[in-house]
């Protein structure tokens, strides 16, 4: 009887003996799994797409990590209730695991930037959209409206946010919808002062303006120059519209002949007017120094060194600016 009880207790002992080394070894696996959790993702790109009904236990088979770290990342994923990825292209740099699976199990998917720039050109556009995640499904920008007869300057500069492969035609067609509001809205509140005829004349010289002044402050003033060149039938003499004119070869000279062009439908040295289009993208404050804007008393402006222009009422006095700020005599 003794050496039953005896050998009841030694087997009782074996078992709480390893019960203990099984809760140690789970406790030390957990500790195991939280800690490599920590660890940044080794993966040979920047970001991962993960594919429509994709699994967890797929999704690590795309990684090179050894059986043993599959297994505590899969702890991972079962403790914490990770059940189901999420389709969509995510961010992977510098990410730990415990944040790049949670990311997925909540479809935190990465977001990318397109940015439309003040003062670009379509010919910008195209190479923004050709090194974007966007996919091309707007050729020639067949998918906007033309209600202009034109699409240059009609995009609205700002900052836009898409996912992975988003269609460049719901980027582009949001950014013409919010410029169209903005010009509208604008034209409606026109100074009644104002020479131009139409919203379409208005983005046209916005779009000089936005590539001839300086700074936000004197575009008032530039728009002033122009609107007063064109209630006296004036040409416009605007370099910016030879340059646009000359692109996509322009080679960042503009010369005697430059100026001479006549088959140049852009260049206003020649053209009694406004060119046939836009020249660019135009921001806010360049509409509304066109379309608030009247007629000032310059009829000239020159840079003067400083980013800025200087501003003259006659020939003879640009003369003298352009001597002092162009030929330094």
């Amino acid at each position: 009887m003794e050496e039953l009880t005896l050998h009841l207790s030694s087997k009782k002992s074996k078992a709480v003996f390893l019960t203990f080394v099984i809760a140690v070894s789970g406790i030390a696996f957990l500790g195991s799994a939280e800690s490599f959790v920590h660890s940044k993702v080794n993966y040979h790109e920047q970001s991962y797409t993960v594919a429509n009904g994709q699994s967890f236990n797929r999704l690590l088979g795309d990684f090179e990590i050894s059986f043993y770290n599959k297994l505590l990342l899969k702890t991972f994923i079962k403790i914490n209730g990770l059940n189901l990825a999420q389709a969509g292209h995510y961010n992977i740099e510098d990410l730990s695991w415990r944040t790049f699976l949670k990311s997925i199990a909540i479809g935190a998917v990465k977001i990318y930037k397109f940015e439309i720039i003040p003062g670009s050109n379509l010919y910008d556009l195209e190479a923004l959209i050709k090194n974007s995640n966007l996919t091309h499904d707007c050729k020639n920008f067949n998918c906007l409206d033309n209600r202009y007869k034109f699409i240059e300057g009609t995009l609205k500069p700002d900052t836009y946010f898409y996912n992975h492969l988003s269609p460049v035609s719901s980027v582009l067609k949001k950014s013409q919808k919010e410029f169209f509001k903005t010009s509208n809205n604008l034209w409606i509140k026109r100074h009644p002062d104002n020479p131009l005829q139409s919203l379409s004349d208005a983005i046209i010289l916005a779009s000089i303006v936005e590539k001839e002044a300086g700074n936000d402050d004197e575009k008032p003033m530039i728009a002033g120059v122009f609107l007063h060149r064109l209630a006296l039938d004036m040409k416009l003499q605007a370099d910016p519209t030879i340059i646009y004119g000359l692109l996509p070869d322009f080679n960042g000279d503009i010369t005697k002949a430059n100026l001479r062009d006549k088959n140049n439908s852009y260049n206003t040295y020649q053209i009694p007017s406004l060119p046939p289009t836009p020249i660019s993208s135009i921001s806010q404050s360049s509409l509304e120094a066109v379309i608030l804007g009247v007629a000032n008393e310059y009829l000239y402006f020159v840079a003067n060194g400083s980013g800025a222009h200087d501003f003259s009422r006659t020939y003879k006095e640009h003369l003298k600016a352009v001597k002092r700020y162009q030929l330094n005599q």
